[in-house]
This record gives structure tokens, sequence and C-alpha cells, in this order.
């Protein structure tokens, strides 16, 4: 009784009607419920959060532009600007470039508001045809807002969003020199751009999101990607840690880009049990960077499960990889990552480490530890690759296991163990791969299955290591 009293005072408690952009609140404000057509050419906001501690109740209410292009959608539905704590709660905002604008401040919120139908720009492509226009700028700061979007945070600090949904656009959420924010149960999903987004953002939580599908330039007859992703960081944007979230069926999964002289290196990053399964791309890219982590995430179904180029000191742990069409896991030009504990099953290819360009950075120092290459034309391929450790891994059902040139002769090869390859158990100039185990009944029979001067003494029986 009481809670039905409190909830009937709070219903006939004084509500503003906004009748125009520019409408200033302060303080805790319920807007009336009702639909709200108002426009915001000059991009101050139709709503606009004066004061710190402004909270806004959009409880049964919608405001909208009135603009029926979504590729000229101008303005912005809700703003605030150099003030802290302001809390957006419910409602639907529609038909701006960008849905709700943070810029500065600490600790805001933004709950449970429907925030799908911002800017989207008119794609060229067509199902037939391809165009390159269509093709996103990852290399600039401010596309972030000339993009448009569901959120955009801007200079915040400790900023929640929570249960919103930011569909049927080009982007759902920014981040743009964002810290300590939490971003948490969206669904930003079904974009042609980017589902979430950092620039020069660190220290935030991205969990639990569902930035599925967000895909463009795929054809019948091409596919392109043009950069869209379902998550994309960019330009020192460090120790995020990425959790749970559905990044399946986009262009990339998740899409990390360091690339000079454009970017600068975003590093640290904790990528955790994520589901980037269906990736017309790469399920999880990371290029030009370094030490992040990539922790049991789940990369099937994608031309690439893990595309690393020009990275180093990465952690690839625990991921599952079915089905690549290319590679379970490539790195051009990459050093001192750690390899480990991966199950990659499918593809041409379960782990590709080469470096095809002579006066760039040399492919070196790999830790390749006690991973599940299964039902792939070659297991692991070392091309141009020196002192790496290649230890305790399963090749099982492929065509070739261990394929290594002349520049990994030197390459440390034990504990491994060779079951089944229709053609080699390995392939290589010169290399000791004695303290292995093999799937055959003696010595002479593992030899047959190898090509190159490869040295397998002391032979061991797969049997010997419980197979």
């Amino acid at each position: 009784m009481l809670a039905s009293l409190l909830l009937l005072a709070a219903l006939a408690a004084p509500c503003v009607r906004p009748t125009r952009a520019g409408t200033q609140l302060q303080g805790d404000v319920r807007i009336c419920p009702g639909r709200y057509r108002i426009a915001d050419p000059m991009g101050q906001g139709v709503l606009i959060l004066a004061a710190s501690g402004t909270r806004v109740d959009l409880t049964g209410v919608t405001i909208e532009s009135g603009d029926s292009l979504p590729g000229n959608y101008t303005g912005v539905g809700i703003a605030s600007r150099g003030v802290d704590a302001v809390a957006i709660v419910g409602g639907t905002v529609r038909g701006y470039r960008v849905g709700v604008l943070l810029q500065g401040g600490r600790a805001h919120r933004v709950a449970g508001t429907i925030l799908s139908g911002s800017r989207s720009q008119r794609l060229r492509s067509t199902a037939e045809k391809y165009d390159e226009h269509d093709w996103l700028d990852i290399f600039h700061a401010d596309t972030a807002e000339a993009y448009g979007g569901g959120v955009l945070l801007k200079g915040t600090d400790g900023a929640s969003v929570t249960d919103i949904v930011a569909r049927d656009a080009q982007n759902g959420i920014g981040l743009v020199n964002a810290r300590n924010s939490y971003i948490a149960d969206n669904d930003v999903s079904r974009n042609s751009g980017w589902g979430i987004h950092l620039w020069h953002s660190s220290h935030n939580s991205i969990m639990r999101n569902d930035a599925s599908r967000n895909v463009r330039c795929e054809g019948k007859s091409y596919s392109e990607g043009c950069d869209s992703a379902a998550l994309l960081l960019r330009a020192q944007s460090d120790s995020n840690v990425v959790a749970d979230n559905d990044l399946s069926h986009s262009g990339d999964g998740f899409f990390l880009s360091g690339q000079p002289p454009q970017l600068q290196p975003s590093v640290g990053n904790i990528v955790l049990r994520n589901d980037a399964t269906g990736a017309y791309h790469n399920a999880f890219e990371s290029t030009f960077s370094w030490g992040n982590s990539f922790i049991e995430n789940h990369a099937d179904s994608s031309a690439f499960g893990f595309w690393l180029g020009y990275s180093s000191a990465n952690v690839v742990r625990g991921n599952t990889v079915l089905g690549s069409r290319e590679a379970g896991i490539a790195i051009e030009h990459g050093s001192d990552h750690a390899l480990a504990a991966n199950v990659i099953i499918g593809g041409k290819i379960g782990i590709r480490l080469f470096a095809p360009g002579a006066d760039t950075p040399e492919s070196r120092g790999y830790r390749i530890d006690d991973n599940v290459l299964a039902r792939t034309d070659r297991g692991l391929v070392l091309e141009h690759t020196t002192r790496s450790k290649v230890r305790g891994n399963i090749f099982d059902g492929v065509g070739e296991g261990l394929v290594v040139d002349d520049a990994g002769r030197g390459t440390v090869v034990l504990d491994n163990v060779f079951l089944r390859a229709t053609r080699l158990f390995v392939r290589a100039d010169t290399l000791d791969a004695g303290h292995n185990f093999w799937g055959a009944a003696d010595a002479a029979q593992a030899r047959a299955k190898t090509s190159g001067r490869v040295t397998i003494e002391p032979f061991q029986p797969a049997s010997a290591a419980g197979f």
C-alpha cells in the first residue's frame, strides 16, 4: 500500500513539457509522458542537464527530431557539459546525430533508455556492388561525433551506461578521452559501423553487451567489411577490461588498431570470454600494439580467429577457434607472444607466424605451449621466425603438423604429440624434433612422415603420453 501511494505521489508531482531545443534542467526532473517532436539544428541539445546532480526521468517519454533521412540527422537529444553526476533514466530518444552527449564531468549515469535510430550514413554499396566510399575512418577522433551514435562520452570519468538499446543506426556507444567507465548489459547490435568504440579511453569496463551484427560492405560477390566492428579500440585506449560480450557476426568482432603514424598503440587490455563467432573478417584483431591478453574467447567460423600483426608480448590463452576459413591464429612480424592452451580445429592453418618483409620487424621469440591443433591442412607454420619454443602441443588429423623453414632451425620442439597426419608430421629444412611423441609404431615409421633433415631421436610413441 505504501509503495502504491508513493508511486501515485510521484506521478502527481509537477513535470516538465519541453517545447524547444535548449531546455535547461536542474535538480530532480520528470518529463511529462508523451511524444515530443523537437529539432535541434544548432546541436545544443533538446534537453540540457545544466547543473551537477541533475536527474531526468523519461519514463513514458519519446523525444524525436522529426527528420526522415538518417544520413542527415543533426543535433543532440540530451546533453550535459562540464557538470558532474547527471543521470538519465528510461525513455526513448531518436532521430538525432547523437542521442545522449555527456561531455566532461564525473559519475554520470544513463540507464534503461532506448536510443536506437541515431544518425546513419547512407551506404552506397549494394548487395551486388561494393563502393569504397563506405569505408570508415578509424584514424581521427572527430569521426566519433561526426558519425554520431546512441551515446557519446567525451572527457568523462566514471560514467555508467547500462541497459540501453542503441540499434539500427551507424554506431551504438562511443568513448572519447573517457576513463573508468562502466559499459554493461547494453544492446548495441545491428548497426552499420561500430557497436562500441573507444578513442584514447582507458581503464573502462565493457561487459555483457550485445554488440553483434555490426557490419557493412558485405555483398553477394564481395566481402570488404570497411572497418566495421562490434568493438573498436584506437589511439592509446589502454588497460580496459572487455569481458563476456557478444561480438558475433560483425565485420570484425574485436578490432584494436594502433597503426602508425596515425594511431598510437593501445596496451594492457584484457579481453576475456567474449564470443566473436561468425566475423566476416577477423574475430579478434590487435595490430601495432603490445601487452594485450586474449583469454577464453570464442572465435569460430571467421576468416581469421586472431590476427595480431606487428604486435608483441600478447597473451593468447585458452581460446576456442573452430572452422576458420584461413587461420586460427595469424601473426605477421610479431614477437614475444605466448600462445597457450588454445583449441584450434578446422581451417587451412592452425597457427601461422611469419615475416614476409625483410626490412620490417622480425618474427621471433614465441612460446607456443599446450595447444590442440586438429583437422587443419597445416597445424603450426613458422616462416622466417626465430627463437621460438614449441612445447606440449597436440597435432591430430592434420595434413602437415609442424612446418618450419631454415630460419627456424633453432626452434625448441619438445614434448609435443603428433598423432595423425595425412601427409607429414614435420616438414623442416633442419630441425631437432627429438623428445616428442609420435603416432607411429616405431622410429622408422615416424621418420617416414617427416621431410628434410629432421631428427626424431630419442623416439617416443604417443602411447607413452597417454594416447
